[in-house]
């Protein structure tokens, strides 16, 4: 873990405090790093890198306030963070990338520095601290942009709470000039319900509708009657947190009851994709670039089944399952499921995104879930899990080739524009600066992009 979970910091020098207790996060001693970091909020030089860390370690330790009031202090000094500046390592950058992300939690933004770790990648971060400021005057928060960039990629995951930083982030990319992965605009449309929307009508994929009601409505809902289960979140919940099924409306009262800080909740028809062993099999893929990849397997005996409460490592039988879905995953699915997936990739448009499914016991696949936030690491043990690492490793080299390819195509745009000035030499191009957006005459900035002058 040379640069933490999120890779907001330069590589620090071997033996210092920074440097330990990054060693420390690698292996998972939280505490020891807490330790350590706190001891490096005592130096000035490094406490803006010490509070970053900190906000990620008070994250994995369940000290969520603590972690946003770190990442708050640190971002107050400067919003922008920064990894592998040119020439560290003695290692030329051969891509320079700008994440766009908001503060908050692990699921707040896609970790894309956790893939895009080598030293030939230039990262920086500029954090949405106050995405008013922007949608005011992007032209000023352009300013606080680095030079020389290859390419924007924004990372906020899909959620409603950040509506207002996808709208500052997408204005923003349009005074940057530079080529633009995962479109704010196609993130912001892909809440859970909008999704299932898009994605209904296709006959190898089977979608369950879901619905969100207030407290108040959930408490009048009708639950299992007609003998069916419901699957039921909080509203903002993913990675499984929150999630239940229920079949009845005690069911319903106790849950409502366990989650009495919640407005919002979503209710979703539970589909059976109990295989014929009488296993839960639970399927996660990347999209990367249209092309679907996959990341991993969990198997388990109880329907509600993630990657880290599988207990893989207790079954010899079911890792070498997954193993043979990540060397060769069109040789485990079926043509339905595949048909599915490569529906799921035509109509979600973005360039990186995450799929969660299961199988329904005729072939098709089951959604489960759309993750606009979803992780891809490669911090599993290697004796018993490399092969996970290795599809983690093709995932990485697909998303950095997806981010060279943007590259080549601005170079070869401008190649081209070059080759017009010579071959047309009494044409004379004037370069100015692109005028701050105007408002629309709705008012929104981002309806109607640019309108003309005049």
């Amino acid at each position: 873990m040379r640069n933490g979970l999120l890779g907001q910091i330069a590589t620090p020098p071997a033996g210092t405090l920074l440097h330990e207790a990054l060693l420390r996060m690698g292996e998972a001693d939280w505490n020891g790093a807490h330790l350590l970091l706190s001891e490096a909020l005592e130096q000035p030089t490094m406490q803006r890198d010490a509070r970053l860390l900190l906000s990620e370690v008070c994250q994995a330790l369940g000290e969520h306030e603590a972690a946003l009031q770190h990442l708050s202090e640190a971002l107050a000094q400067n919003p922008l963070t920064s990894r592998g500046l040119p020439g560290a390592a003695g290692v030329p950058a051969r891509r320079r990338v700008l994440m766009l992300a908001v503060p908050g939690d692990f699921q707040a933004n896609l970790p894309l520095a956790m893939l895009l770790d080598d030293p030939q990648t230039e990262l920086h971060t500029l954090w949405i601290t106050d995405p008013a400021l922007i949608l005011s005057d992007p032209w000023r928060a352009r300013a606080l942009v680095p030079r020389g960039l290859d390419v924007v990629f924004t990372v906020i995951a899909q959620d409603e709470r950040h509506t207002d930083a996808l709208r500052a982030a997408d204005m923003l990319i349009a005074t940057l000039g530079l080529p633009s992965l995962n479109n704010p605009r196609l993130i912001s449309g892909l809440s859970r319900i909008e999704a299932a929307w898009m994605l209904s009508g296709c006959a190898d994929l089977v979608v369950p509708q879901p619905r969100l009601l207030s407290r108040k409505m959930l408490a009048c809902e009708t639950i299992g009657r007609d003998g069916t289960a419901v699957l039921i979140r909080p509203e903002h919940s993913h990675a499984g947190l929150g999630l239940a099924r229920i079949v009845d409306a005690p069911g319903r009262d106790s849950y409502l009851a366990a989650h009495a800080d919640e407005t919002g909740f979503i209710l979703t028809p539970f589909v059976d994709t109990r295989s014929p062993d009488g296993l839960f099999r639970k399927y996660r893929v990347v999209f990367v670039d249209g092309r679907w990849l996959p990341v991993h397997m969990a198997i388990h005996s109880d329907w509600a089944v993630w990657y880290y409460n599988a207990n893989m490592q207790a079954h010899p039988g079911r890792r070498r399952e997954e193993e043979a879905f990540l060397a060769d995953p069109r040789a485990v699915l079926g043509e339905a499921t595949q048909r599915g997936l490569d529906h799921i990739g035509q109509r979600i448009r973005l360039d990186y995104f995450g799929v969660d499914f299961g199988v329904a016991p005729d072939g098709r696949a089951v959604l489960f879930e759309v993750e606009t936030g979803m992780v891809v690491h490669h911090a599993d043990d290697p004796a018993m899990f490399g092969y996970r690492l290795e599809a983690a490793r093709r995932i990485r080299c697909e998303v950095e080739l997806m981010i060279d390819r943007r590259i080549e195509r601005r170079g070869a745009a401008e190649r081209r524009s070059s080759v017009r000035a010579i071959q047309n030499p009494n044409v004379y191009t004037v370069t100015r600066r692109r005028p701050p957006p105007r408002l629309s005459a709705s008012g929104d900035p981002l309806a109607g992009a640019y309108l003309p002058e005049g």
